[in-house]
């Protein structure tokens, strides 16, 4: 009976030795597919919660380290929508960007309305990190009104900044007559009007002012009366309903636009009337 039961153990630790053998076989053939999904959950699970953590300091408007947490998951990760907009969300918020007193001084600054942009531009104090944002948030194909009020806003200001830091000469962060405006204006530091005029007209660039105008014109719809727009550049119609405030708040970018249109048409012909149309821009005559 000790050798049956010998023999018996002896043959039970070689059927559990040979599924062991043949597990190990059949995890190598399928490529160990069972471990990829085991490093995929934990990638998914570290992912959700990095994501989590982003979105939490973003909230709490410590955009630093919501930075911080956003290119961690790009680099590591890469990016959907959301991560492309909560970035967006940081960097401007760190560009001193904040939306909501940007609309309060678009729609309640008794200023002009073209004045009132290059007031509004003046909350911005890293420009550059502006762009970024704006950078991300045109990688959103499929944006929400949120999102158009968002970049519009910042496509804005942006291209205040741009115009100020090329025609501002005298450094009073404003456009006035001290400042030397003419053809080549610091062309050597910054784009040529011929390169700055397209970036801020062409709707295919994510800084445009004409692009800004359809996508606020989008994101603001849905209160008050019924009201048809144009936008400045393609003359592309848009009916739909406004608070008096918001179209306030469209016609001071679609005026702005304007303005710039004007200025390039006497670009290369009259540097004084090109000069007198980029000053009205900020109120200066």
């Amino acid at each position: 009976m000790p050798e049956i039961v010998y023999l018996s153990g002896v043959l039970m630790a070689n059927q559990y030795r040979l599924l062991a053998l043949l597990l190990t076989a059949s995890l190598l053939i399928s490529g160990c597919n069972a471990f990829e999904g085991f490093d995929r959950n934990l990638n998914d699970s570290d992912f959700s919660a990095i994501a989590g953590e982003a979105r939490l300091e973003l909230a709490a408007a410590n955009y630093t380290k919501a930075r911080e947490l956003y290119d961690r998951l790009i680099k590591d990760h890469g990016a959907d929508e959301d991560i492309w907009r909560g970035r967006a969300g940081a960097l401007a918020g760190l560009a001193g960007f904040n939306m909501f007193n940007v609309l309060n001084i678009l729609q309640n600054d008794a200023s002009t309305p073209d004045t009132v942009i290059f007031k509004a531009a003046l909350t911005i104090t890293d420009p550059e990190l502006l762009e970024e944002a704006i950078s991300d948030m045109n990688r959103i194909v499929q944006p929400g009104n949120d999102d158009r009020l968002f970049r519009s806003l910042m496509a804005t200001l942006a291209a205040a900044r741009r115009l100020l830091a090329k025609y501002d000469t005298n450094l009073s962060k404003k456009l006035d007559t001290p400042d030397q405006i003419d053809f080549d204006t610091n062309d050597e530091k910054t784009l040529t009007w011929q390169q700055l005029y397209r970036r801020l007209t062409d709707t295919t660039s994510a800084y445009s002012l004409e692009r800004a105008f359809i996508e606020l014109t989008l994101a603001l719809d849905g209160r008050g009366s019924e009201w048809q727009t144009v936008s400045p550049i393609l003359g592309v119609n848009y009916t739909g309903t406004y608070t008096p405030a918001n179209r306030s708040t469209i016609l001071a970018v679609g005026n702005f636009a304007t303005i710039l249109q004007q200025a390039n048409a006497w670009f290369d012909a009259s540097e004084t009337n090109f000069k007198a149309e980029l000053l009205s821009l900020d109120g200066a005559s």
